[in-house]
């Protein structure tokens, strides 16, 4: 043991202040241990084209084979667990590293149950901090909503998913990760989210047709957008920079056009409940310009009496105009920023490619949600 040379005193230890794990870490460790626990979340979402040929082209991480793609998981694992000294996942990583047909062989079964046991300890070492813990469970819900729906399960399994209930509970969770998910993107992914609630409230009864092929024909476009979008939420809040926030111009319009259909909204309304303060003004200055006509002889007398009634009502126009303008341009930055957020949103929405009625199509634009388009020459099964 050393001890200072002048007082043979021991120093005093000074307190290690564990580092904050980075933002979207948690997160990212949630969705790794529903992976983990689900190897059906393993699966690629996407065949490459032309297919992955091993001979001539080196694999991406989709295109690895079960033992390889486990191992590559774990390690990921392993590095997401470094800001947590007090969780260990050895045992995880040991039964991983087993050989399937070794004397001692690798067990789906027994690995279940140790990545059930590591998930109980990292819930434990995240109970003291409620942002982290609402990443983690965030983590594990989103990919839940995501993978969860199939095709056997039936329309309805699919259309519970976005119940009000369960997009309250993400959007709560969203809402407290706070500064454990990059910023901005709780409320860029929780409107995405609402684009998605809303296209599945006006396709439910499409749905859920009574011909029975309705959904089995719908149900692979469906889920499979489902998941690419559950790949484009991870890659948001995880600040992957292969995804960007920054709004391509289609997001742009689409925000555009929201805006537009927000003031056509509120104008309507404002109409529909205050007519009959627009219509009294209508009267009184028919009124007034009725008098003014009928009173006065001459063309001259006329038209300069009409030119005073312009003048007062052209001052007190510009009054009220004035006083709408400071109004609203109090509120410009706000707007901004509200339209800028829903660009962001429709940056990162991915919705089924699925071919909407007009009377869809008017459901869905009342809500502000646009139909995806659909490259009919491009997007089509390839054929052998």
């Amino acid at each position: 043991m050393s001890t200072n040379s002048e007082n043979g005193q021991v120093p005093p230890v000074q307190a290690v202040i564990p580092v904050p794990p980075p933002a979207g870490s948690v997160f990212a460790l949630g969705w790794l241990m529903a992976q983990l626990f689900d190897g059906r979340r393993r699966a690629s979402l996407a065949d490459r084209q032309p297919p992955f040929d091993a001979a001539v082209q080196l694999p991406l991480v989709a295109n690895l084979d079960t033992e390889d793609l486990l191992s590559f998981l774990v390690a990921d694992l392993h590095d997401l667990l470094a800001p947590f000294p007090g969780v260990s996942d050895a045992a995880v990583r040991a039964e991983a590293a087993k050989e399937p047909g070794s004397a001692d062989p690798f067990d789906q079964g027994t690995f279940d149950g140790l990545v059930g046991e590591l998930h109980l300890a990292i819930l434990d070492e995240l109970a003291d901090d409620i942002e982290q813990l609402s990443a983690y469970q965030l983590g594990l819900a989103l990919s839940d909503m995501c993978w969860l729906g199939s095709s056997d399960g039936g329309p309805d399994t699919f259309i519970a998913i976005f119940r009000r209930d369960q997009v309250a509970a993400m959007q709560t969770w969203l809402n407290g990760s706070g500064s454990a998910i990059p910023p901005s993107t709780a409320t860029i992914v929780g409107q995405s989210l609402s684009k998605w609630a809303d296209w599945v409230d006006v396709n439910a009864p499409k749905l859920r047709a009574s011909n029975a092929s309705a959904w089995a024909s719908s149900a692979d476009v469906v889920l499979g957008a489902l998941r690419m979008q559950g790949t484009i939420w991870h890659s948001a809040l995880t600040a992957n920079p292969d995804v960007s926030l920054n709004p391509a111009m289609g997001a742009w319009v689409q925000a555009a056009n929201s805006i537009a259909r927000a003031t056509r909204t509120v104008t309507l309304t404002i109409l529909r409940r205050f007519w009959w303060v627009v219509l009294v003004s209508a009267a009184a200055l028919a009124g007034l310009l009725y008098l003014v006509i009928s009173s006065l002889s001459g063309a001259s007398q006329v038209w300069a009496s009409l030119a005073t009634v312009g003048a007062v009502l052209g001052g007190g126009s510009a009054g009220l105009g004035s006083g709408v303008s400071r109004a609203f341009g109090g509120i410009g930055y706000e707007v901004w920023s509200a339209a800028k957020l829903d660009a962001q949103a429709w940056n990162v929405t991915y919705l089924p490619a699925m071919t909407q009625t007009t009377k869809q199509r008017s459901q869905l634009d009342s809500r502000g949600v646009a139909t995806p388009q659909i490259r009919k020459n491009v997007d089509r099964p390839v054929t052998s």
